[in-house]
């Protein structure tokens, strides 16, 4: 039994593999495609091969990546690394609580010192390359630090409530874990970015002058509140251009990134923010943060229900059966799933990124935010030709020419 569960895992593991990677490559071919009439101005001939360029490099780190750390779980799953880790830290603890915290912090530092190399590779090579990357080594340590210590705190916290709930209950300790893990992320949904973006970026109201004074009218027109909006220091990491919303009530908050002030017209600024404010008029938070705790519902009571069986443990090697051990063979069975719930997700997102274009078109200038894409889309040097089944499986967003082609419908 435990042997065909291995098989099972196994195969799935190769198969997010292999489609993964067949899927990346479908893009960087596609990447290097003429762009669509419509765009063809967007980037002169230089741009154009940058723009290649940029998206062969990002595909290469990814590539190597993504196959080192499937070399790396294919050789966990044949020798039994993970029953091995079990093993050696059981034999240095007692509480299974503890076992557990154990396993899974060494498994989270692994994976992350594997990363590492190609974070740092990124961000001081690729980007810095192409003119993006604006953080230093001492930020980059400073955030990786700082990271580091909100997963041991939280992350550990929350880990340690479930496990205990576990050790307590049992049976239905999916039914106590998920309204633990429902109301954490209520509260990260809603107070995120006044309690923890600070501690990486600094958030000031946006200053007194022409901007101001434009997106205060809209502000008015629509309802919104002057006082949830805020500029961030994005410059200290990055060129790129970007802004965001977050919360509901009156923790909503709209963050815009001083490049995109500084890289855009006033209207267009105002024209991003009508997209944002959008997103809140039309409900997409709500819904969005509705469906996935529901999501989470189903996934926490499948763990529930598959923790009980032994076997989960034993396909991974394990001579006992433990919640972390159960819990990893679990996910990695559940990855075809996973994949699917995050095609039906993406599929929502970039269908209320139309709605939210719609909301600034209707409210404000269609030019300006058409303007502003470009602009967005160019400055990142963005794949203007992306594979349709790439972006069925990574984008949040739709690709800059359905955008366009949105708002001019």
């Amino acid at each position: 039994m435990d042997n065909w569960i291995l098989g099972v895992i196994t195969f799935f593991v190769a198969m997010d593999f292999a489609i993964d990677t067949y899927v990346n490559f479908l893009n960087h071919r596609s990447s290097k495609k003429p762009v669509a009439p419509e765009i063809a101005d967007l980037y002169d001939p230089a741009e154009q091969k940058r723009s290649v360029a940029y998206a062969a490099a990002n595909y290469r780190v990814s590539l190597i990546s993504s196959c080192i750390s499937f070399i790396l779980m294919i050789l966990a799953l044949t020798f039994n690394w993970f029953a091995n880790l079990d093993d050696f830290v059981r034999s240095r603890f007692d509480s299974e609580i503890v076992i557990s915290l154990v396993f899974i912090g060494v498994l989270a530092l692994i994976s992350n010192l594997i990363s590492l190399p190609f974070g740092i590779y990124s961000t001081f090579k690729v980007e810095a390359e192409f003119g993006f990357n604006k953080s230093t080594p001492i930020t980059f340590i400073t955030d990786l630090v700082k990271g580091l210590a909100l997963t041991v705190v939280i992350g550990g916290g929350l880990l340690t409530l479930v496990l205990w709930l576990y050790q307590e209950l049992t049976a239905t300790f999916w039914i106590w874990a998920w309204l633990l893990f429902a109301g954490f992320s209520l509260f990260i949904f809603m107070f995120a970015t006044k309690i923890f973006l600070p501690l990486f970026n600094k958030l000031t109201p946006i200053e007194d002058g022409e901007l101001k004074r434009e997106i205060s009218q809209y502000c008015d027109s629509q309802g919104y509140s002057l006082g949830k909006l805020f500029v961030m220091d994005g410059s200290k990491r990055s060129t790129k251009a970007n802004a965001f919303f977050s919360g509901l009530g009156q923790s909503k908050t709209i963050v815009l990134f001083d490049t995109l002030i500084e890289k855009l017209s006033t209207r267009e600024v105002v024209a991003v923010l009508a997209h944002e404010i959008g997103h809140y008029k039309r409900k997409h938070t709500l819904w969005m943060f509705l469906l996935s705790n529901m999501q989470s519902f189903i996934l926490f009571a499948l763990l529930g229900w598959l923790l009980s069986y032994p076997a989960l443990s034993e396909a991974l090697g394990a001579s006992v059966s433990s919640f972390h051990i159960s819990a990893l063979a679990f996910f990695l069975l559940f990855s075809p799933v996973s994949t699917l719930i995050g095609l039906v997700n993406n599929a929502l997102s970039r269908r209320n990124e139309y709605d939210a274009d719609d909301f600034a078109n209707e409210t404000y200038d269609r030019q300006a935010i058409a303007s502003a894409l470009k602009k967005i889309s160019t400055d990142s040097l963005a794949n203007l030709s992306p594979h349709p089944l790439y972006v069925a499986v990574n984008y949040t967003h739709p690709p800059t020419l359905e955008r366009l082609r949105n708002l001019s419908k």
